[in-house]
């Protein structure tokens, strides 16, 4: 049983000193929607999508032509409505996307996972 404990605590520990921040956040993000800007046309339908000020087209020209660009203009769009939330063991991204609230991304253990991204 001590053993069990000392396992969770430790654990506990490495888990809130390596919760990522705000920018690792945006960073995945942005990649993911880089990654699929280049092998699918972007949804405007989805509760997240991506309309880059309505310009969806070039912004998808730009991922396929050049990433490293496409990378920083979607991390510049996606750090003007994210919201991360650190709680004691990981940290949770949201944007408010037509409307509502979604959560897109979960930080743990010094990694974002990006989730309820089209």
């Amino acid at each position: 049983m001590k053993t069990f404990l000392t396992i969770i605590i430790v654990l506990a520990i490495i888990m809130y000193f390596t919760r990522p921040g705000v920018e690792k956040h945006k960073q995945a993000i942005a990649s993911q929607v880089v990654k699929l800007a280049q092998t699918e046309p972007l949804d405007s339908n989805a509760i997240v999508c991506w309309d880059f000020e309505g310009k969806n087209t070039s912004f998808k020209q730009q991922a396929q032509q050049n990433p490293d660009e496409a990378l920083k203009t979607a991390a510049e769009e996606i750090g003007k409505q994210l919201e991360v939330k650190n709680f004691l063991l990981c940290s949770v991204g949201s944007l408010n996307r037509q409307g509502k609230k979604q959560h897109v991304s979960l930080g743990l253990f010094g990694h974002v996972f990006c989730t309820g991204i089209k």
